[in-house]
Protein backbone atom coordinates (compact mmCIF):
# COMPACT_ATOMS: atom_id res chain seq x y z
CA UNK A 1 0.00 0.00 0.00
CA UNK A 2 1.32 3.58 -0.95
CA UNK A 3 -0.30 7.19 0.08
CA UNK A 4 -2.60 6.75 -2.86
CA UNK A 5 -4.12 3.23 -2.11
CA UNK A 6 -6.45 2.20 0.40
CA UNK A 7 -10.01 1.51 1.02
CA UNK A 8 -11.32 4.72 -1.08
CA UNK A 9 -12.50 4.25 -4.22
CA UNK A 10 -11.37 5.23 -7.83
CA UNK A 11 -14.37 7.81 -8.62
CA UNK A 12 -14.92 8.35 -12.61
CA UNK A 13 -17.41 10.75 -14.21
CA UNK A 14 -19.97 9.12 -16.10
CA UNK A 15 -21.85 10.11 -19.72
CA UNK A 16 -22.59 9.05 -22.56
CA UNK A 17 -19.36 10.26 -24.65
CA UNK A 18 -17.10 8.64 -25.97
CA UNK A 19 -14.75 10.62 -24.21
CA UNK A 20 -16.50 9.75 -21.22
CA UNK A 21 -16.41 5.49 -22.18
CA UNK A 22 -12.44 5.73 -22.54
CA UNK A 23 -12.15 7.57 -19.00
CA UNK A 24 -14.37 4.51 -17.74
CA UNK A 25 -12.27 2.19 -18.93
CA UNK A 26 -8.98 4.42 -18.22
CA UNK A 27 -10.44 4.10 -14.23
CA UNK A 28 -11.53 0.88 -14.02
CA UNK A 29 -8.35 -0.44 -15.52
CA UNK A 30 -5.98 1.82 -12.54
CA UNK A 31 -8.93 0.30 -9.65
CA UNK A 32 -7.74 -2.95 -10.71
CA UNK A 33 -4.10 -2.55 -10.62
CA UNK A 34 -4.17 -0.56 -7.44
CA UNK A 35 -6.98 -2.91 -5.41
CA UNK A 36 -9.77 -0.57 -5.18
CA UNK A 37 -13.18 -0.75 -6.07
CA UNK A 38 -14.60 1.78 -9.14
CA UNK A 39 -17.43 4.30 -8.19
CA UNK A 40 -19.37 5.71 -11.50
CA UNK A 41 -20.77 8.78 -11.07
CA UNK A 42 -23.52 10.74 -12.97
CA UNK A 43 -24.79 14.53 -12.07
CA UNK A 44 -27.53 15.11 -12.70
CA UNK A 45 -27.82 18.72 -14.05
CA UNK A 46 -31.10 19.62 -13.31
CA UNK A 47 -33.64 20.93 -10.67
CA UNK A 48 -33.19 18.69 -7.74
CA UNK A 49 -36.30 16.88 -6.96
CA UNK A 50 -38.18 18.06 -10.04
CA UNK A 51 -39.42 14.83 -11.24
CA UNK A 52 -40.48 13.47 -7.50
CA UNK A 53 -41.99 17.00 -6.42
CA UNK A 54 -45.78 16.69 -6.29
CA UNK A 55 -46.14 20.55 -6.54
CA UNK A 56 -44.29 20.13 -10.24
CA UNK A 57 -46.70 19.18 -13.20
CA UNK A 58 -46.60 19.34 -16.94
CA UNK A 59 -43.76 18.85 -19.22
CA UNK A 60 -40.82 19.94 -16.25
CA UNK A 61 -41.81 17.46 -14.53
CA UNK A 62 -41.89 15.01 -17.68
CA UNK A 63 -38.00 16.55 -18.36
CA UNK A 64 -36.92 15.83 -15.03
CA UNK A 65 -37.91 12.23 -15.28
CA UNK A 66 -36.09 12.07 -18.22
CA UNK A 67 -32.77 13.27 -17.60
CA UNK A 68 -32.86 10.88 -14.76
CA UNK A 69 -33.62 8.03 -16.89
CA UNK A 70 -31.03 8.89 -19.37
CA UNK A 71 -28.34 9.03 -16.22
CA UNK A 72 -29.39 5.73 -15.15
CA UNK A 73 -28.87 4.48 -18.48
CA UNK A 74 -26.09 6.28 -18.77
CA UNK A 75 -24.67 4.19 -15.51
CA UNK A 76 -25.91 1.43 -16.65
CA UNK A 77 -23.72 0.95 -19.80
CA UNK A 78 -20.57 2.02 -17.75
CA UNK A 79 -21.41 -0.86 -15.38
CA UNK A 80 -22.13 -3.34 -18.06
CA UNK A 81 -18.43 -2.11 -20.13
CA UNK A 82 -16.40 -2.35 -16.93
CA UNK A 83 -18.11 -5.95 -16.32
CA UNK A 84 -17.20 -7.44 -19.49
CA UNK A 85 -13.09 -5.84 -18.40
CA UNK A 86 -13.09 -6.21 -15.30
CA UNK A 87 -15.79 -9.52 -14.17
CA UNK A 88 -14.61 -9.30 -10.77
CA UNK A 89 -14.29 -5.70 -9.85
CA UNK A 90 -16.15 -4.25 -7.13
CA UNK A 91 -18.38 -1.46 -8.62
CA UNK A 92 -20.87 1.02 -7.27
CA UNK A 93 -23.42 3.64 -9.19
CA UNK A 94 -24.58 7.07 -7.92
CA UNK A 95 -26.84 9.41 -9.57
CA UNK A 96 -26.23 12.69 -7.59
CA UNK A 97 -28.36 15.98 -8.55
CA UNK A 98 -26.00 18.95 -9.22
CA UNK A 99 -23.52 20.80 -11.44
CA UNK A 100 -20.98 18.71 -12.89
CA UNK A 101 -18.48 20.49 -11.30
CA UNK A 102 -19.62 20.92 -8.21
CA UNK A 103 -20.91 17.11 -7.81
CA UNK A 104 -17.25 15.78 -8.94
CA UNK A 105 -15.46 18.08 -5.94
CA UNK A 106 -17.56 16.39 -3.63
CA UNK A 107 -16.75 13.17 -4.82
CA UNK A 108 -13.33 13.66 -4.27
CA UNK A 109 -13.69 13.98 -0.71
CA UNK A 110 -13.09 10.81 -0.47
CA UNK A 111 -11.84 9.16 -3.11
CA UNK A 112 -8.76 7.68 -3.92
CA UNK A 113 -8.74 9.66 -7.37
CA UNK A 114 -10.84 11.13 -9.60
CA UNK A 115 -10.96 10.16 -13.24
CA UNK A 116 -12.68 12.54 -15.98
CA UNK A 117 -13.40 11.87 -19.58
CA UNK A 118 -12.77 15.43 -21.93
CA UNK A 119 -13.86 16.26 -25.16
CA UNK A 120 -10.84 18.00 -27.02
CA UNK A 121 -12.20 21.86 -26.93
CA UNK A 122 -10.40 25.10 -27.14
CA UNK A 123 -9.74 26.53 -23.58
CA UNK A 124 -11.80 29.12 -24.25
CA UNK A 125 -14.87 26.49 -24.79
CA UNK A 126 -14.02 24.98 -22.33
CA UNK A 127 -13.70 27.31 -19.41
CA UNK A 128 -17.02 28.80 -20.71
CA UNK A 129 -19.44 25.60 -21.11
CA UNK A 130 -20.60 23.46 -18.06
CA UNK A 131 -19.08 20.70 -20.43
CA UNK A 132 -15.51 22.01 -19.10
CA UNK A 133 -15.32 20.29 -15.31
CA UNK A 134 -11.52 19.49 -15.67
CA UNK A 135 -10.66 23.30 -14.14
CA UNK A 136 -12.54 23.60 -11.35
CA UNK A 137 -11.89 20.09 -10.46
CA UNK A 138 -8.56 20.07 -10.49
CA UNK A 139 -8.04 22.79 -8.38
CA UNK A 140 -10.18 22.09 -5.68
CA UNK A 141 -9.56 18.38 -5.15
CA UNK A 142 -7.28 16.67 -2.56
CA UNK A 143 -6.70 13.57 -4.67
CA UNK A 144 -4.72 13.00 -7.71
CA UNK A 145 -7.09 13.94 -10.97
CA UNK A 146 -6.87 11.89 -14.13
CA UNK A 147 -8.34 13.35 -17.53
CA UNK A 148 -8.32 11.52 -20.35
CA UNK A 149 -9.07 13.01 -23.22
CA UNK A 150 -6.36 10.88 -25.91
CA UNK A 151 -5.84 7.34 -24.94
CA UNK A 152 -2.73 6.00 -23.15
CA UNK A 153 0.29 4.73 -25.59
CA UNK A 154 0.67 1.03 -24.14
CA UNK A 155 3.22 -0.24 -26.97
CA UNK A 156 6.77 1.72 -26.16
CA UNK A 157 9.38 0.52 -25.43
CA UNK A 158 10.29 0.64 -22.38
CA UNK A 159 6.35 1.85 -21.47
CA UNK A 160 6.84 5.40 -20.10
CA UNK A 161 5.35 7.95 -17.42
CA UNK A 162 6.24 11.42 -17.49
CA UNK A 163 6.88 13.50 -14.82
CA UNK A 164 7.36 17.08 -14.59
CA UNK A 165 9.82 18.01 -12.03
CA UNK A 166 10.19 21.97 -10.66
CA UNK A 167 11.48 21.35 -7.60
CA UNK A 168 9.41 22.06 -5.58
CA UNK A 169 7.45 20.07 -2.68
CA UNK A 170 4.46 19.97 -4.82
CA UNK A 171 6.28 18.11 -7.82
CA UNK A 172 7.72 15.74 -5.29
CA UNK A 173 4.41 14.88 -4.90
CA UNK A 174 4.10 14.18 -8.81
CA UNK A 175 7.11 12.26 -8.81
CA UNK A 176 5.84 10.20 -5.78
CA UNK A 177 2.65 9.26 -7.66
CA UNK A 178 4.73 8.75 -10.89
CA UNK A 179 7.20 6.31 -9.69
CA UNK A 180 3.88 4.65 -7.59
CA UNK A 181 2.23 4.10 -10.66
CA UNK A 182 5.56 2.46 -13.11
CA UNK A 183 5.96 0.56 -10.38
CA UNK A 184 2.64 -0.68 -10.66
CA UNK A 185 2.84 -1.09 -14.38
CA UNK A 186 6.54 -2.04 -14.80
CA UNK A 187 7.55 1.24 -16.74
CA UNK A 188 10.38 3.71 -16.63
CA UNK A 189 9.83 7.19 -15.59
CA UNK A 190 10.57 10.06 -17.60
CA UNK A 191 12.02 12.67 -15.19
CA UNK A 192 11.45 16.14 -17.07
CA UNK A 193 13.03 19.70 -15.68
CA UNK A 194 11.74 22.64 -18.39
CA UNK A 195 14.33 25.24 -18.11
CA UNK A 196 13.78 29.12 -20.37
CA UNK A 197 16.05 30.12 -22.45
CA UNK A 198 18.93 32.26 -20.93
CA UNK A 199 19.30 36.19 -23.23
CA UNK A 200 20.65 33.73 -25.83
CA UNK A 201 19.16 30.74 -27.07
CA UNK A 202 22.15 29.69 -28.94
CA UNK A 203 23.53 26.44 -27.37
CA UNK A 204 26.23 26.35 -25.46
CA UNK A 205 25.77 29.83 -24.10
CA UNK A 206 27.22 30.56 -20.73
CA UNK A 207 23.58 31.38 -19.57
CA UNK A 208 22.37 28.54 -20.79
CA UNK A 209 25.15 26.16 -19.35
CA UNK A 210 24.20 27.40 -15.59
CA UNK A 211 20.59 26.74 -16.22
CA UNK A 212 21.79 23.07 -17.17
CA UNK A 213 23.42 22.42 -14.63
CA UNK A 214 20.55 24.31 -12.08
CA UNK A 215 18.28 22.14 -13.81
CA UNK A 216 20.37 18.71 -13.32
CA UNK A 217 20.79 19.87 -9.32
CA UNK A 218 17.06 20.25 -8.72
CA UNK A 219 16.39 16.83 -10.76
CA UNK A 220 18.81 15.31 -8.47
CA UNK A 221 17.70 16.41 -5.35
CA UNK A 222 13.83 15.72 -6.19
CA UNK A 223 14.92 12.33 -7.48
CA UNK A 224 17.18 11.30 -4.61
CA UNK A 225 15.75 8.02 -2.61
CA UNK A 226 13.46 7.02 -5.31
CA UNK A 227 15.66 4.55 -7.15
CA UNK A 228 16.44 2.75 -3.54
CA UNK A 229 12.25 3.02 -2.68
CA UNK A 230 11.46 1.45 -6.11
CA UNK A 231 14.71 -0.23 -7.81
CA UNK A 232 12.75 -1.88 -9.86
CA UNK A 233 11.89 1.26 -11.93
CA UNK A 234 14.43 2.56 -14.34
CA UNK A 235 14.86 6.48 -14.00
CA UNK A 236 15.42 8.76 -17.12
CA UNK A 237 16.42 12.39 -16.36
CA UNK A 238 16.31 15.21 -18.81
CA UNK A 239 16.55 19.20 -18.40
CA UNK A 240 14.84 20.86 -21.46
CA UNK A 241 14.82 24.41 -22.45
CA UNK A 242 11.53 25.82 -23.94
CA UNK A 243 8.18 26.22 -22.74
CA UNK A 244 6.98 24.03 -20.13
CA UNK A 245 3.97 23.04 -21.76
CA UNK A 246 4.55 22.22 -25.19
CA UNK A 247 7.77 20.60 -23.91
CA UNK A 248 6.09 18.29 -21.68
CA UNK A 249 3.32 17.65 -23.97
CA UNK A 250 5.59 16.54 -26.80
CA UNK A 251 7.94 14.64 -24.44
CA UNK A 252 5.12 12.91 -23.25
CA UNK A 253 3.34 11.71 -26.95
CA UNK A 254 4.09 8.66 -26.63
CA UNK A 255 3.53 7.95 -22.98
CA UNK A 256 1.16 6.08 -20.63
CA UNK A 257 0.64 9.64 -19.18
CA UNK A 258 2.16 12.93 -17.71
CA UNK A 259 2.20 13.61 -14.24
CA UNK A 260 2.23 17.63 -12.84
CA UNK A 261 1.37 18.69 -9.72
CA UNK A 262 -0.50 21.46 -8.42
CA UNK A 263 -0.97 23.79 -5.48
CA UNK A 264 -4.68 24.26 -6.37
CA UNK A 265 -6.92 26.74 -4.47
CA UNK A 266 -5.22 29.61 -6.41
CA UNK A 267 -1.57 30.69 -5.87
CA UNK A 268 -0.06 29.25 -8.75
CA UNK A 269 3.37 29.08 -10.26
CA UNK A 270 6.13 26.88 -11.86
CA UNK A 271 4.73 23.58 -13.18
CA UNK A 272 1.17 24.52 -11.47
CA UNK A 273 -2.19 24.75 -12.56
CA UNK A 274 -2.94 27.98 -14.33
CA UNK A 275 0.53 27.44 -16.35
CA UNK A 276 1.54 24.30 -17.05
CA UNK A 277 -1.17 22.08 -15.55
CA UNK A 278 -4.00 23.86 -17.49
CA UNK A 279 -2.04 24.29 -20.41
CA UNK A 280 -1.53 20.31 -20.06
CA UNK A 281 -5.17 20.08 -20.18
CA UNK A 282 -5.40 21.50 -23.62
CA UNK A 283 -2.85 20.07 -25.47
CA UNK A 284 -1.47 16.83 -23.99
CA UNK A 285 -1.58 13.38 -25.80
CA UNK A 286 -1.83 10.97 -23.04
CA UNK A 287 -4.03 11.08 -19.69
CA UNK A 288 -2.66 14.02 -17.13
CA UNK A 289 -2.41 13.20 -13.75
CA UNK A 290 -2.56 16.50 -11.66
CA UNK A 291 -1.44 15.49 -8.08
CA UNK A 292 -2.44 18.32 -5.31
CA UNK A 293 -0.49 19.65 -2.68
CA UNK A 294 -0.90 18.33 0.89
CA UNK A 295 -2.63 20.38 3.31
CA UNK A 296 0.97 21.46 5.15
CA UNK A 297 1.83 22.65 1.57
CA UNK A 298 -0.24 25.82 1.68
CA UNK A 299 2.83 27.76 3.02
CA UNK A 300 4.82 26.99 -0.23
CA UNK A 301 1.98 28.84 -2.43
CA UNK A 302 3.24 31.69 -4.48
Amino acid sequence: MTTFEGSAPVVVGVENTDAARLAVLWAADEAVRRGLPLRLVNALDWPVGVDSDPNVTGPLQTWGGVFRDAGRRALDAAGALVVSRHPGLGISESLVDGEPAEVMREQARDAAMVVLGSRRLSSVRELMTTGGIAVPVVAHARCPVVIVREPEHATGDPLTIVVGVDGSRVSERAVAYAFDEASLRGAAVLAVQVRPFSASPVVGAVGNVEELEEGRARLAETLAGWNEKYPDVRVHREVVFGHPVSTLAQVSEHALCVVVGTRGLGGFKGMLLGSVSHGLLHHARCPVVVVPRERDDDHDQG
